[in-house]
């Protein structure tokens, strides 16, 4: 279990799926993101790639997020997910996909304000992931892209106005801002 950090559910706890395959990201460093994205989440449309438990997501509507669109392919996952949203009782306000976060970029049509990518891999292709949601114009105008790495990344900046890096013990967080 995890804790959600702030917001109108500070301190409920989140299901985790029981699964070698998901790592929940720590209370530390997801406070540490929100500071950062602390003014930019009132009414904003956010896309959770690689969910999980869905902390990134959850932890968005507690501070003011509109909805929350969670995308994951483990059965796991979208259990914990729909627990968490039921206990929260925010059903209304999250759609939870249980599709690739490929496909998924592949064939959508929507814009989002702010995507959250943590896949659950040490050596996972996160360039390709950027340059999917910015060659399909998923992220919205002024869209922040937050990046969870446990490795050093290096991109094409020219697609964005604002970068900031963070670390976090072993995690690397990056906040991109078109």
């Amino acid at each position: 279990m995890i804790r959600i950090t702030g917001g109108k559910y500070r301190s409920r706890l989140l299901s985790t799926p029981n699964s070698t395959l998901t790592k929940p990201t720590m209370d530390r460093v997801r406070a540490g993101v929100f500071s950062a994205l602390s003014y930019d989440l009132d009414n904003k449309k956010i896309l959770d790639l690689f969910a999980g438990s869905g902390s990134y997501g959850f932890e968005s509507l507690s501070r003011g997020a509109s909805e929350v669109v969670f995308i994951d392919n483990s059965f796991e996952s979208i259990s914990s997910l729909k627990e968490n949203a039921r206990a929260l009782k925010v059903e209304n306000e999250v759609r939870i996909l249980g599709v690739d976060a490929f496909s998924f970029l592949e064939n959508n049509n929507e814009q989002f304000d702010i995507i959250f990518i943590d896949p659950p891999y040490k050596e996972y292709d996160y360039i390709s992931l950027i340059n999917k949601i910015i060659e399909n114009n998923i992220l919205s105008e002024s869209g922040i892209l937050v990046v969870e790495s446990e490795n050093d990344l290096e991109f094409d900046e020219s697609s964005f106005k604002k970068i900031k890096k963070y670390k976090y013990s072993l995690a690397k967080i990056y906040i991109l801002r078109k």
